[in-house]
């Protein structure tokens, strides 16, 4: 898969994140260390996917929930570009 569709594939999940219903999220900014622990859920809801499942997919579905709150804390606080 190519770079372009990869970011595609975020932006959806990005925009499911963004639309989530109230039941979902308290609706506030989330700070950076709340990224950090939403993040290490979902990496540990991926490794777990990854044991107890055959193949791929299941891991991979938590690692786009993953990419998006990624990318949903460098919108929130911004990023850096690497220096070369």
């Amino acid at each position: 898969m190519n770079r372009k569709r990869v970011y595609e594939i975020i932006d959806t999940e990005r925009d499911y994140q963004e639309n989530l219903p109230a039941t979902r999220t308290d609706g506030r900014e989330h700070t950076v260390g709340e990224f950090l622990v939403m993040g290490q859920y979902y990496l540990d809801q991926a490794i777990a996917a990854w044991t107890m499942n055959a193949g791929d997919e299941a891991a991979l579905e938590q690692i786009r929930k993953l990419a998006g709150i990624c990318v949903n804390c460098m919108e929130k606080h911004g990023a850096k570009p690497r220096s070369v």
